[in-house]
């Protein structure tokens, strides 16, 4: 039984395996595809082949084999068999790309192990992710699309600069939806039910609709789903660090339940035979209450919590496609709209208890003046956050078989991202912070006493009465223009050379407040003059290039070497910052070079698949933190360009066809991620003085403590090994049906997850290594009814991959054992139980 894709004159969608999808393709349907972007077609090959694979990757359409560059695929029918839903599902079988997760929506995506830091919430993003055209990219909280009616899942790992931008400086993952056909009404209603190992039920429903409204003409497909993914972690009973109060009132069993409900509406205009418009809109709302890491203070999956935390995450898209047949070329001009909601509050026991018990610390420098809260009262951290993208792109591509081949096309994107980030104590009012606040005001402020009394006029007098004791105001706009070029020549017909460029200019304006509390604008524990409202305007633009050769030794085996670029735009820290000379007023934009060579080849009459690539990245001026510690205010932090990092690297993927019923895939990478040099950040005047280097080659600060980074340590979320393999058995004619079991491992060796852990070899900061595995097994008979089960997670393994250690120093004041890891500790073994009646052809 294969896996089986076709086409009509819309898209194609993936069939089920007794290839029941069959329906007509036109001269348009080739033009629609191409326009719409990537998209996945499977060729139908002798029994005992791999049948071969169409994709616009490259933004035109291609067979996968003959694309000179990786590309990872995950199918409809592979995600299904996988019984992935969710983005770390998905991910689990591209080892290429690596997910940090401490919660569902807080998604950091690393392509060939190439980052500095995990969670930089400032930064712009180095993975660029896109719902079919719309790019829907967020730094730190990437959208996590759950696998509803998707035809696949394409992964591009290395950079992608030249066709998707800014954001795709390391590699690009796509998610390609089924679009609307016009041969019939067709669809699926879904029905699952989970149970978790120590945890609670889940649920899954969904339901698809494909409907022409206009014969040849007018057709929409209509996708609805809700879930429910079932806690696992428990919130138990225990005391604050100081021992002042409980958490008897939260404490509950499988807390962190997630929710899931969203739609999408496609609707497919032929408005001619040569031109078409796709019209899409998505919106997807999500709820994630709890805590979802894993105490290792505590038992298993237990947490200690003294607020009633949780996330929620609504996004909605709408976009429009016109995709028209010029004769010479293919030309799509793409509108789309991102609006996203982020809203969230965490317990913040730890550092609130941690600031009251080093209370004459953080007030030396404010004397009587001290806005510290210093009763040890509950607190917790709250986020508003609201995301608004508008992009625009034109794109034309050239047809026909000629030697040749040239595409063109220009990109706009307004981008917004803001926030109101702080810190609530309730009750505030009643504390000794209230009345030092409110004094302070007065006299710093209001009256400025200490200013030859010239009052401030940001100053708010009296303070209202809040419960707010911090609050960040962050707003930042960008705006990006680019334009971009590929061509590519055949010298002969085996030797081909192509090459591409992208100039962007990029307009960025951010801003942000501090208050402490709310409406008060200067800082405690600082007489400097001045406000804390930090603006960073500025314009910068580049030219980024792609050069490439390729060699076809036959149809089946050709080898390629490449040359890519992947950029980051930089900024400007805070006048304020810079004005010390510690921090510099500027930063500039960081590179990765990719250098890679790559076979694609098919041996054994098809049977066998064998892609192969080795690749060398330098990652160069990349950006960092400053901050500092010590007695250093506040306000003093910002971005600096460091050194640079180097990745070496292969990455690898077999498919073999075994027998008629039998196949066998694995991929991999193994890669050396580390960097070149020593860093420290000893700025002076906005020049960094860099290490001192003694007589034996050590580098270190002036007054002996060691870099920040050390030259040739391995970087964060890289592992040097990640391994994934799956054995598939088709089994037909097995209740009147036919019968698939499926088998899937995977392996990772050891990351680390923070540089300062890294360089001071601190294990607990290392996540171990780990293997996982998934079974699953299905029957679909002839008139469309389907059984599945699912077992995820088989051997109820309890590993993870990021552990977090932000309150460790915290709760170490106080001697407690909690708090000192933190681990996003997967879901344990759950077994899913899926009903699907298709009608129609699906």
């Amino acid at each position: 039984m294969a896996d089986k894709i076709s086409s009509d004159a819309s898209l194609p969608i993936a069939s089920m395996p007794n290839d029941s999808v069959h329906f007509r393709r036109s001269a348009l349907a080739a033009a629609i595809v191409a326009a719409l972007g990537p998209t996945q077609v499977a060729i139908a090959q002798d029994d005992d082949q791999i049948e071969e694979i169409l994709v616009t990757a490259t933004k035109r359409e291609m067979n996968l084999q003959d694309v000179p560059h990786s590309i990872d695929v995950l199918s409809a029918l592979q995600l299904e068999k996988m019984g992935a839903r969710d983005l770390e599902a998905t991910l689990r079988a591209m080892p290429s790309i690596t997910l940090t997760a401490l919660q569902p929506g807080q998604n950091v995506l690393t392509m060939r192990g190439v980052t500095s830091e995990i969670f930089e919430y400032t930064r712009d993003a180095q993975v660029a992710v896109y719902l079919d055209e719309q790019p829907m990219t967020s730094n730190a909280q990437q959208v996590g699309i759950r696998n509803i009616d998707l035809e696949r899942i394409e992964v591009l790992p290395g950079p992608q600069g030249t066709l998707f931008g800014s954001s795709s400086q390391t590699g690009t993952i796509r998610y390609i939806t089924n679009k609307p056909r016009m041969d019939g009404v067709s669809g699926e209603l879904s029905v699952s039910a989970a149970t978790t190992s120590g945890g609670a039920e889940s649920y899954d429903v969904s339901g698809v609709l494909n409907v022409p409204l206009v014969d040849d003409k007018l057709a929409a497909r209509l996708v609805a789903y809700t879930s429910r993914d079932g806690g696992y972690v428990d919130n138990v009973f225990g005391t604050s660090l100081s021992g002042n109060y409980d958490n008897a009132d939260l404490v509950e069993k499988d807390h962190n339940e997630y929710d899931v409900n969203g739609g999408r509406l496609h609707v497919l205009w032929n408005l001619s035979e040569n031109w078409s418009t796709l019209f899409s809109v998505v919106a997807e709302n999500t709820s994630a209450p709890g805590a979802w890491d894993s105490d290792a203070g505590l038992d298993d999956y237990e947490v200690t919590r003294f607020y009633e935390e949780f996330r929620d995450d609504d996004w909605t898209s709408v976009s429009a496609t016109l995709s028209g047949d010029l004769g010479f070329a293919d030309l799509s001009f793409t509108a789309t709209r991102f609006d996203r909601d982020i809203v969230y509050e965490y317990d913040n026991m730890t550092y609130s208890q941690a600031k009251d018990y080093n209370y004459g610390y953080y007030c030396q420098n404010s004397g009587y003046y001290c806005g510290y809260v210093t009763d040890y009262y509950r607190s917790y951290i709250f986020n508003d956050q609201q995301q608004e993208r508008d992009a625009f792109e034109i794109r034309l591509v050239s047809k026909g078989d000629t030697r040749f081949q040239w595409m063109v096309g220009a990109y706009y994107e307004d981008f917004l991202n803001e926030w109101i980030y702080g810190a609530a104590t309730p009750g505030l009012v009643n504390t000794t912070a209230f009345p030092a606040a409110y004094a302070y005001a007065y006299y710093y402020g209001c009256a400025n006493y200490y200013n030859n009394y010239m009052p401030n006029p940001n100053q708010v007098c009296p303070l209202p009465q809040t419960d707010i004791h911090y609050l960040n105001d962050f707003s930042n706009n960008i705006k990006q223009f680019a334009v971009y070029s590929e061509l590519s020549y055949n010298l002969t017909d085996e030797f081909k050379v192509f090459g591409g460029i992208r100039w962007a200019e990029v307009d960025r304006d951010k801003i942000e407040t501090n208050y402490f509390p709310v409406d008060r604008l200067l800082a405690f524990g600082d007489r400097a003059s001045g406000d804390s409202t930090f603006r960073d305007v500025g314009k910068e633009s580049d030219t980024i290039f792609k050069f490439g050769l390729q060699y076809d030794f036959d149809e089946d085996r050709m080898v390629y070497g490449l040359f890519s670029q992947g950029f980051r735009v930089g900024g400007a820290n805070s006048q304020r910052a810079a004005a010390t000379g510690r921090v510099p007023q500027t930063y500039a934009g960081d590179f990765v070079d990719n250098y890679e060579i790559g076979l694609k080849s098919k041996w054994a009459d098809g049977r066998v698949t064998l892609n192969a690539s080795a690749f060398y990245m330098e990652w160069t001026d990349y950006q960092d933190d400053a901050s500092f510690g010590g007695d250093a205010p506040w306000w003093l932090d910002g971005t600096i360009n460091a050194g640079g990092t180097e990745t070496l690297g292969i990455e690898a993927h077999l498919q073999w066809r075994m027998t008629d019923n039998l196949t066998f895939a694995t991929n991999m990478i193994l890669a050396d991620a580390e960097y070149q040099d020593n860093f420290c950040n000893d700025f002076v005047n906005g020049v960094n003085q860099g290490c001192v280097v003694d007589a034996n080659g050590n580098a270190a600060y002036p007054d002996g403590s060691p870099p920040d980074i050390i030259a040739g340590m391995t970087m964060p979320s890289a592992p040097e090994a990640y391994i994934s393999a799956s054995l598939n058995l088709d089994v037909p004619d097995v209740f009147g049906g036919d019968m698939w079991v499926y088998y899937d491992f995977t392996y990772s060796s050891e990351t680390w997850n923070d540089t300062q852990e890294i360089r001071d070899n601190n294990t607990a900061g290392l996540s171990p290594s780990w293997t996982y595995s998934n079974l699953s097994a299905g029957v679909y008979w002839p008139n469309q009814w389907e059984v599945l089960v699912n077992i995820n997670n088989l051997f109820d393994q309890d590993g993870y991959n990021y552990i977090w250690r932000g309150e460790a120093g915290d709760a170490a004041l106080f001697g407690d054992n909690r708090y000192q890891q933190q681990r996003a500790q997967w879901r344990p073994r759950t077994i899913w139980l899926t009903l699907r009646k298709g009608f129609g052809g699906r």
